[in-house]
């Protein structure tokens, strides 16, 4: 009986997502290019956060990690010591 109100529902949830995460990624592309031009080198992580990225990027499809991330994916998906970002 109100199937097509739980499929509007559902397509407004899922395009307010599709929104915000987009605004999130232009954000954080945003404040990664002002540190940059600020300090002058490329962000670098510690050993420690990398792990901690790693281990939250687990289970993550590596292609969507890389659409999503403003980071160096590689590093996290092959376990390399690379603290550069991309």
């Amino acid at each position: 009986m109100f199937h097509w109100l739980k499929r509007r529902l559902v397509g407004w949830v899922e395009n307010r997502q599709r929104g915000e995460i987009a605004r999130l990624q232009q954000e954080a592309m945003r404040l990664k290019q002002e540190l940059e031009r600020t300090t002058g080198e490329l962000v670098r992580l510690t050993p420690e956060e990398r792990s901690l990225l790693a281990q939250k990027s687990r289970g993550i499809d590596p292609d969507t990690l890389k659409q999503i991330s403003v980071l160096d994916t590689d590093a996290l998906i092959d376990g390399t010591e690379s603290t550069e970002n991309r």
